[in-house]
């Protein structure tokens, strides 16, 4: 099995522990022909890309572009019961590729803090899981995607606990990859074969932190070994494209700049299928 691109990693301007450029001859060596720089996105706690250091990440990004396709995104993370994410309009301008994950350590807002967060915690420290939480964790997320132009929904299901074929429902309607993470896959292949009927698409990521972990796929390889699935639902094993196509969310709103503004640089979402 072998992947055209892998579009989830993270440097040493979040958690990561190595330069765009270490990570981009990583990449390189193991015959990758595409890849997205994805750090941690600003509300993170600890270790998130800071704002002050975005121009800096920015300049990496075009600097290693001589080097083999990159783009430029940041993972995000969702902030209140709203589905609002960590990322304004002016900062997505600058973005080819925006991921979103749930994680735990954020700056929420103080009702995503009360309602989410802290049940979350509380229950995970008993390993179980409400039903009533449960259906709350699949709203906010499902709102996330909703509200936002998300490319692709990362490590699905992990952390806090959801319905994960109901979020891929709006997935598919919403134009969103789910991620098969190479890191650790947190849904069941039973899940995956009624995503994959559904219609979903996913997109297989090494979320690596380091350039040792960069298109090592081999936990995906094997959690694929136990279902019965179309590969054409994964959209980057062995395809040949460079490029996404622009989200319908887009359109509409860059035809709209370019009649008030034609000064305002078109917006450079993508849509997977």
């Amino acid at each position: 099995m072998k992947i055209f691109g892998d579009y989830h990693m993270h440097t040493y301007y979040s958690d990561g522990e190595a330069s765009v450029l270490d990570m981009v001859r990583a990449a390189k060596d193991r015959d990758l022909k595409e890849i997205a720089i994805t750090d941690h996105s600003f509300n993170k706690i600890f270790n998130g890309l800071r704002r002050k250091n975005f121009n800096r990440l920015v300049s990496d990004v075009e600097s290693a572009r001589s080097e083999m396709p990159i783009l430029l995104g940041v993972e995000s993370n969702v902030v209140s019961v709203d589905g609002h994410i960590d990322l304004d309009d002016k900062m997505r301008q600058k973005l080819d590729i925006v991921l979103f994950g749930v994680h735990v350590a954020i700056f929420y807002s103080l009702r995503g803090f009360f309602t989410f967060f802290l049940p979350n915690v509380f229950f995970n420290s008993l390993h179980f899981v409400p039903g009533f939480l449960k259906r709350r964790n699949t709203n906010i997320v499902k709102r996330v995607i909703e509200k936002n132009q998300i490319d692709i929904w990362t490590h699905p299901n992990r952390y806090f606990k959801l319905n994960v074929v109901e979020v891929a429902r709006t997935c598919i309607e919403k134009g969103t990859a789910l991620e098969l993470s190479a890191k650790k896959i947190s849904f069941r292949p039973i899940d995956f074969e009624h995503m994959v009927a559904l219609g979903a698409k996913f997109v297989i990521n090494t979320d690596a932190h380091s350039p040792k972990r960069v298109g090592d796929i081999a936990r995906v390889e094997e959690f694929l070994k136990n279902c019965d699935y179309d590969p054409r639902c994964i959209i980057n094993l062995n395809q040949t494209w460079t490029s996404f196509k622009t989200k319908k969310e887009s359109d509409s709103d860059t035809q709209q700049n370019q009649t008030t503004d034609t000064s305002k640089k078109p917006k450079r979402w993508r849509r997977w299928f």
